[in-house]
């Protein structure tokens, strides 16, 4: 089964989360999971979302930056479902943890190729993320 994981900010409308979901659904996503955060950055339905998923299921995301503020957090995250037996894939990106062709491209890319900017993904993990928000 393919799980969609919708993100926006509470800055964000409704139209940006049906967006997500038309994206999702037109690949397949037959359960969303949906949250609208703040700066607190909780994310109750991406753990729900982990929670329901087994082995051989797919969590996918339009954007990176919807389920992670960080390229290490992208990559915990990998790391976390691979040892479920859950697919990760990333929209419109070679990223499919769910395929061999995507865990390949995914071990031989730069972390960069995420779709996360190199610079805003460093000043996370420099800054922000050592004081856990």
């Amino acid at each position: 089964m393919i799980i969609g994981y919708c993100r926006v900010r509470r800055t964000e409308s409704a139209v940006a989360l049906q967006a997500q979901q038309r994206a999702l659904a037109a690949k397949g996503a037959q359960k969303f999971f949906n949250e609208t955060t703040g700066l607190n950055g909780k994310r109750p339905e991406l753990e729900r979302a982990i929670e329901f998923a087994q082995k051989g299921d797919v969590i996918a995301v339009t954007r990176p930056y919807r389920v992670a503020r960080s390229t290490r957090e992208v990559l915990a995250l990998i790391d976390r479902l691979g040892r479920k037996g859950v697919g990760f894939r990333i929209l419109d990106t070679p990223v499919d943890t769910s395929t061999t062709t995507g865990r390949m491209i995914l071990g031989s890319a730069p972390v960069w190729s995420l779709g996360m900017s190199p610079f805003r993904s460093a000043l996370w993990d420099l800054s922000l993320g050592r004081m856990g928000l």
